[in-house]
């Protein structure tokens, strides 16, 4: 590894043998260290690969303002959270969710709390990222020594939904207030409440968190399903009930948030519909 530049004297900014920038954090490994030097590899107890340009300023930022304890913390969170999942999150977690700690103990030592208003509406569209976001509030308390609320928990999640669905911060609350919407209309439509524990329920919810995150990055929906006249056809005829139901949650988005949905995403919520609204 060659050095780029010296963050500070504990973090570098390398070059690596595959000429990919990376950073790495050591005790004193930045300690005199200028452009093209080798790096003392056996130095190295932290490394970083953060391939976004900005992203990458954003850290070096971080790593000259908050303690590398909090940073190296947030790297095991961050292992722990893509483990959970099976795959990696977005890059920009650990920076995000780095910032969002630094910033979190720094308002727990000023006696400043804040509640989460979307605590209620995280905990039935998000569960899992709100399991996950206790499991990182129970480690800043063991390993930080600072206690946080459920509602910082909340807070947490709220970054695990933005990497996961790659979607801008100020989004999440219009996609936890519309996944929550959609059900609350399929319930009414349906007049029963859903299995939260059913496999059908929980691909439903993770079809509306799709459809969401795509709506609020203006992503394109498909276009395939619709164009098979025999299929759409016989879609609207078999499961007519639950088209119906489809169509109320698309009045539903249109109406509240302008956004309209296409013909495709009418005919895989009205399949969706049917697993849910079947299944005891």
């Amino acid at each position: 590894m060659k050095v780029i530049k010296a963050i500070n004297n504990n973090n570098l900014c390398v070059l690596d043998e595959h000429g990919r920038e990376q950073i790495v954090s050591g005790k004193g490994i930045g300690f005199g260290k200028k452009y093209g030097d080798e790096v003392d590899e056996s130095q190295i107890q932290k490394t970083y690969l953060i391939t976004d340009h900005k992203l990458q300023k954003k850290m070096i930022t971080l790593l000259r303002e908050i303690p590398e304890e909090y940073l190296a913390f947030t790297d095991d969170m961050v292992a722990y959270i893509n483990a959970a999942y099976g795959e990696k999150l977005n890059e920009s977690l650990l920076v995000t969710l780095s910032d969002h700690i630094a910033f979190a103990i720094d308002r727990k030592k000023n006696g400043m709390e804040f509640s989460n208003p979307l605590l209620d509406s995280i905990e039935e569209c998000f569960p899992k990222e709100l399991q996950l976001g206790e499991y990182c509030v129970e480690q800043i308390e063991k390993r930080l020594g600072f206690k946080m609320s459920r509602d910082e928990a909340a807070f947490i999640a709220m970054h695990i939904i933005n990497a996961r669905l790659d979607v801008q911060m100020d989004a999440v609350y219009d996609i936890a207030k519309m996944i929550n919407g959609c059900i609350e209309i399929s319930e009414y439509y349906y007049k029963k409440t859903f299995n939260k524990k059913d496999p059908c329920y929980e691909r439903f919810t993770a079809h509306l968190k799709y459809l969401a995150g795509r709506l609020f990055e203006d992503k394109p929906l498909p276009e395939a399903l619709s164009k098979d006249d025999a299929f759409s056809s016989m879609i609207k005829k078999t499961c007519n009930k639950h088209y119906k139901c489809a169509l109320c949650i698309q009045e539903y988005i249109l109406k509240t948030y302008q956004k309209n949905i296409s013909e495709d995403e009418l005919l895989t919520l009205t399949i969706h519909l049917k697993k849910v609204s079947e299944n005891n």
